[in-house]
């Protein structure tokens, strides 16, 4: 592939775009960010995300001697994780109790075969859900008192340091010489995480019929 930018962060934001835009414009997103959606959608939202991040986590943690990229560059050490399950819990939903819908179970099948076949490409799936947490900070502040519970651990999970965190992980990413076949890789699994969660947003709430 050929694209304007040579750093894997620009290059992941380019070669994106077009599904980080889809998936943000999916009605479940828009009523997050408005803090009009409902306690229970966002609980069973909460439970996927929960699924999925369980999943990738322990794909990273299961391959991080065999591809030590993965250890270089994701630091979290599964706290989003643990934050989903404070969320979940705080919902009053049992994060042992889960069914995947239609849309996570083939991001769950996802993220295990890419994890078993080129472990570096997870870091395409975690591209998308680490770098949601700069835009998930405000939607926290919108949702928490909508909520009326303090259930949004998950969508803020660095506070003030999120703009640091997030500069790190940009350098990180930035210093590990992908080869270009590598960062195709790593590009289509996270085009693939895009899809996913708009997929998974249509679940959750329906989009309206066009007229």
């Amino acid at each position: 592939m050929t694209y304007q930018s040579s750093g894997i962060m620009d290059l992941l934001k380019e070669a994106t775009a077009v599904q980080h835009r889809d998936a943000e414009r999916r009605r479940l997103q828009k009523e997050m960010v408005t803090g009009r959606l409902p306690v229970d959608t966002y609980r069973n939202w909460i439970g996927q995300m929960l699924l999925l991040h369980s999943a990738l986590w322990s794909g990273i943690v299961a391959c991080r001697v065999s591809s030590p990229a993965l250890a270089d560059i994701v630091h979290d050490e599964g706290r989003h994780v643990v934050n989903l399950r404070a969320d979940l819990i705080a919902l009053d939903g049992d994060p042992d109790e889960i069914d995947p819908l239609m849309a996570t179970e083939r991001g769950l099948s996802a993220i295990r075969n890419t994890a078993a076949q080129d472990p570096l490409s997870l870091l395409g799936y975690n591209y998308v859900l680490e770098g949601s947490m700069n835009g998930n900070r405000f939607i926290a502040r919108v949702l928490t008192p909508a909520l009326k519970i303090a259930a949004t651990t998950y969508l803020d999970p660095y506070g003030e340091e999120q703009r640091p965190v997030w500069g790190a992980y940009r350098e990180r990413m930035n210093a590990a010489g992908f080869d270009a076949s590598q960062a195709d890789r790593i590009i289509a699994a996270a085009r693939d995480m895009f899809s996913t969660i708009a997929a998974l947003s249509d679940e959750l709430i329906e989009e309206p019929a066009q007229a």
